[in-house]
């Protein structure tokens, strides 16, 4: 079913992307990308609901040590994790793939598109990561927050449109194992089925 959609004021809108994308690189000549100056002129965005978080939207707990095991197991020269909590919840899978769907479904009301050092891939991964705690936050989450970071990684074989070369992904850690994301065009696999798993150089958490 398609949920219904439900108005949200521009200005609000403009001022959560700004939190979530508040990154002195992006500031080129006084505008941001997106363009916040001019989705904050609009009267009126109207936006999906973004999927409700609950107590029962997280299945666990997973500490920093239980991610570097998994990635241990898929990987052959395991990345750096970077982290400031040692321990974080796991969204529950369906609820991370209603996540997903809806992030991308704001990407054209919110004018965010990729421009070349301005608004990339590290924005992308940024953003959805940013967006996924906020509503946590807004739900009253106090467990923590999700296992859900973004991790550089060299590219030696294509992967959803992207062909090679440094590139930023959202690894998430679920109810169903670690899985990648890229951010923005949604694409999602397992980790062990992400074919640059060898070359991821650091996660951030």
């Amino acid at each position: 079913m398609i949920p219904r959609l439900r108005p949200i004021p521009a200005l609000f809108a403009a001022v959560l992307l700004s939190a979530a994308l508040a990154d002195a690189q992006n500031v080129v000549q006084g505008r941001l990308v997106p363009d916040l100056a001019a989705v904050a002129r609009s009267a009126l965005l109207v936006l999906p609901p973004p999927p409700a978080w609950t107590p029962g939207s997280a299945a666990g707990i997973w500490t920093i040590d239980d991610i570097k095991a998994e990635l241990a197991r898929h990987t052959d020269r395991p990345p750096r994790v970077n982290f400031v909590r040692t321990s974080m919840l796991r969204p529950d899978h369906a609820w991370l793939l209603q996540f997903k769907g809806w992030f991308r479904a704001i990407q054209k009301p919110l004018q965010m598109h990729f421009e070349h050092q301005l608004f990339d891939c590290d924005n992308y991964a940024d953003a959805f990561v940013a967006f996924a705690d906020l509503l946590a936050l807004k739900a009253g989450e106090a467990r923590g927050s999700a296992c859900i970071g973004w991790a550089s990684v060299y590219y030696r074989r294509p992967f959803a449109g992207v062909r090679s070369g440094a590139h930023a992904v959202v690894i998430v850690g679920t109810s169903q194992g670690l899985h990648v994301i890229e951010p923005q065009d949604g694409t999602m696999v397992p980790l062990a089925e992400f074919p640059n798993r060898h070359t991821i150089e650091e996660i951030n958490f």
